[in-house]
């Protein structure tokens, strides 16, 4: 026989259930972005889970087994046919020769002070306050040009520094086998919680689904349903998006016959997971290369060669902007540039890369939930109707080239990411009424 609580004993449980959580979750914190990642690895290779399990037949767990050895054996694969052109790309930083970059730098900076003074302004006052100025900056820029030889260390000074130098080594070196033995054991608990997470996806939607009252259990299916679609679409379109860009950065490069181009590509390519900010930073190392190294095909001085990338770079961006993102990702996200930056910002400033990296997708999925329940104050639909889409991107897409490339690489990426389509299940019931 159970006797039903009384209200103040189910506010006191439901109060403690919720300390309970707060607090479980407060002590998890270090685990919680693990387990993050754990989960965006589960749901990035879900597609081919599913493909494997509904369209070759194979058992689940061993198509979850399959995927994961296929990511294990992939990964470094791929790591290691990018390292070398990276590596060059490094080389091409490193081996920047610093002092002649000064130098230079100096030199034309006194040159373009030479050519302002040289000026003559009709107005006299204005004109010897600027000489003034400038005499001060030379002064400055030949002051620092002369550099005073440096004496080289005796025996005697450099033998009492090894003994500090072999300690500080010693330590340096525990240091970095702790970390990676530390990086070793963080892989290994995010592969372990992504497959049991791949394994029992299913299970974890259903409890959620029945923590909801049942009468509102085919509406939150359907959120859910909206949310994940819209992160699907969200990953495979910044996988698209990182392989045009990397491909358009790579071809405009070696056009201008910038060293190190596919490496520079792959950092751009690589980027673009940081919305707005990405392309910005792929920028310095191009530059930087583009300032010290010139180009290989014109025969034009380093710092114009240095502004013809900035050009091209802000010219990809512009198009990224205005053509490839909202084709891409457009449909997926459908957020400001402004929302979406103040999303990054934010986001970083208590969540790191991850909270950087997932912003623009999180800031969605909350303006998803906001809108159903909008509308479920208002008394309308809570989902709107799939007939009142748009078809403008299907006829722009006929028309731009670019937009075609898109699309063909999207599809190519989509295949097999898809859950089967539930309508070969329903019987044509109006047929079967109008026989009888």
């Amino acid at each position: 026989m159970s006797t039903e609580w009384s209200k103040p004993a189910k506010y006191i449980v439901g109060v403690a259930l919720a300390l309970l959580v707060i607090g479980a979750i407060y002590i998890s914190r270090p685990v919680i972005p693990l387990l993050i990642i754990a989960a965006l690895l589960a749901y990035i290779v879900s597609p081919i889970v599913r493909w494997l399990h509904l369209q070759v037949k194979m058992p689940q767990g061993v198509a979850v087994l399959l995927t994961y050895l296929g990511v294990i054996v992939t990964v470094p694969i791929v790591i290691g046919l990018l390292i070398p052109s990276i590596v060059n790309a490094v080389n091409n930083v490193l081996t920047i020769d610093y002092q002649q970059l000064v130098v230079r730098s100096i030199n034309w900076t006194r040159n373009v002070l030479l050519s302002i003074e040289a000026v003559e302004i009709p107005f006299a006052p204005l004109d010897n306050s600027i000489d003034e100025t400038i005499g001060t900056f030379l002064l400055a820029l030949d002051e620092t040009a002369v550099a005073d030889a440096v004496a080289l260390p005796t025996l005697d000074n450099i033998f009492p520094l090894l003994g500090s130098a072999i300690t500080a080594t010693f330590g340096v070196a525990v240091d970095l086998i702790g970390s990676a033995l530390a990086l070793l054991i963080v892989l290994i608990f995010i592969l372990l919680a992504s497959i049991y997470m791949s394994l029992s996806a299913h299970t974890y939607v259903d409890g959620m689904l029945k923590v909801v009252p049942e009468p509102f259990r085919p509406e939150i299916a359907t959120l859910f349903e909206r949310i994940g679609t819209m992160w699907n679409a969200f990953f495979r379109g910044q996988l698209t998006l990182m392989i045009t860009i990397g491909i358009i950065v790579w071809i405009g490069l070696e056009i201008l016959g910038i060293p190190g181009a596919f490496g520079l590509a792959i950092v751009a390519g690589l980027l673009e997971v940081v919305p707005n900010l990405g392309p910005v930073l792929a920028t310095i190392p191009a530059v930087l290369v583009a300032l010290i190294q010139g180009s290989t095909v014109f025969d034009l001085n380093h710092g114009i060669i240095a502004l013809i990338v900035i050009g091209f770079y802000v010219l990809v961006q512009q198009l990224e902007n205005a053509i490839i993102v909202p084709r891409i990702l457009g449909e997926a996200v459908d957020l400001p540039p402004l929302v979406v930056m103040s999303g990054v910002l934010i986001f970083a400033s208590f969540g790191g890369i991850l909270g950087a990296l997932l912003a623009a997708p999180i800031i969605a999925s909350a303006i998803e939930i906001i809108r159903y329940a909008y509308r479920k104050i208002l008394g309308e639909p809570p989902f709107p109707d799939p007939d009142e889409k748009a078809t403008e991107p299907e006829r722009d897409s006929q028309q731009n080239p670019l937009s075609t490339l898109i699309e063909r690489i999207r599809a190519m990426l989509s295949q097999g990411s898809r859950p089967p389509q539930p309508e070969q299940r329903r019987p044509p019931q109006p047929e079967q009424r109008r026989d009888k």
